[in-house]
């Protein structure tokens, strides 16, 4: 990387009796990085937070944070985690009833011996940056769930971590609050330059946070990359499936060249040719099985008024049409018992019924081992 190097993992693994929850996992965070762990449960991305945390020890593997060893399996290392001056804001957000939200803040500052009127200080400033200044005094069992959810995110900052660790920080809260508190994190990750390794599972959450994310699968990272060339060239048909919606139509290659695969469909689209790209690190050979991938929103939807273009064009039904503020979600049959589902502006009027040409661009159709 060419940024400074804040976090590094070497090889790591954790298994819990015959579970292997991290299984020689290795990354990089830079310096003033959001890097996320994105997975479903039990993909190992709470588990390798936890590990960099301190809050389990890892059985292979080295941790190294700052360019400084923090566990080591061969070297019999580990560092406690009140030792790696990490911030922390976990899911439960672990707020102190019995304190006020001064008293909360100030707290690690008082655990590492910090003058008074330095605390005071530095207390005041992050409140103010996270917009709780002037309720210092207010009990912390008084506070929204957007106030509780800043004041574990100041208790985690006020003492300068080098890295900050957010293990599914917005869970808690209401759809419209997640999101108001996902711009206001981003806003005050660039203003203070902190690095960030955050968990979720919300693909939302991964992609419109990070710098870069890391989609983990079985204790590894599948793939690692930036939010758009995760989505718009997955490494994998795991990435594919996990991040957004993809529709997939099946086939047997009919011709495969070095810049495009053409698929003839199997079933009752037999018949129809669809083109696309080989997916990265694929060759084809005519006559085998092949899957053909595009995302829902890359699919042109036109009325269905004359006949089909012979390349790269399906003949569909609505069957059912569900408006959702934005646009419409579509459930259309395209023959047999095939179904897929499209997204359709609201700008124009659709029925269940209406028949439909859907034409799925070349330039944005993958082809995929069967």
């Amino acid at each position: 990387m060419g940024a400074e190097t804040v976090l590094r993992l070497d090889g790591v693994s954790k298994s819990f009796g015959a579970v292997q929850a991290v299984d020689r996992a290795s990354l990089e965070v830079g310096r003033g990085e959001v890097f996320t762990l994105l997975g479903p449960s039990g993909c190992g991305k709470t588990t390798t937070l936890r590990l960099v945390a301190g809050l389990e020890d890892l059985d292979a593997g080295e941790i190294t944070l700052r360019g400084r060893p923090v566990a080591s399996a061969s070297r019999r290392l580990f560092v406690p985690p009140h030792k790696r001056n990490l911030g922390m804001v976990f899911q439960s957000y672990a707020i102190w009833p019995h304190m006020n939200v001064f008293e909360n803040v100030a707290y690690p500052l008082r655990l590492r011996g910090v003058k008074r009127r330095t605390i005071r200080d530095r207390v005041t400033q992050v409140l103010d940056l996270v917009g709780l200044g002037g309720l210092e005094r207010r009990s912390a069992t008084l506070l929204s769930g957007g106030q509780m959810q800043r004041l574990a995110l100041c208790r985690a900052l006020v003492y300068e971590p080098d890295l900050l660790l957010l293990d599914e920080p917005f869970s808690n809260l209401d759809a419209k609050l997640r999101e108001q508190m996902r711009v206001e994190l981003k806003l005050l990750q660039r203003r203070l330059g902190i690095t960030i390794l955050f968990v979720t599972h919300d693909q939302i959450e991964a992609l419109s946070l990070s710098d870069r994310i890391a989609v983990m699968h079985h204790g590894r990272a599948e793939q690692v990359g930036s939010p758009r060339s995760l989505y718009e060239q997955p490494g994998s048909a795991f990435v594919r499936d996990f991040l957004g919606q993809t529709v997939i139509l099946r086939g047997r290659v009919d011709r495969a060249e070095i810049q495009s695969v053409a698929v003839t469909m199997d079933g009752a689209l037999a018949g129809h040719t669809l083109a696309g790209r080989a997916a990265a690190g694929v060759a084809f050979t005519p006559g085998l099985p092949a899957h053909v991938a595009v995302r829902p929103e890359d699919i042109e939807v036109t009325l269905n008024e004359g006949p089909l273009p012979a390349r790269n064009t399906l003949a569909g039904v609505i069957e059912a049409l569900l408006f959702v503020g934005d646009r419409y979600e579509a459930r259309v049959a395209l023959g047999g018992e095939q179904r897929i589902l499209l997204l359709l502006p609201r700008a124009r009027e659709w029925r269940e019924g209406q028949r439909l040409q859907l034409r799925l661009p070349p330039e944005v159709v993958s082809v995929w081992p069967a």
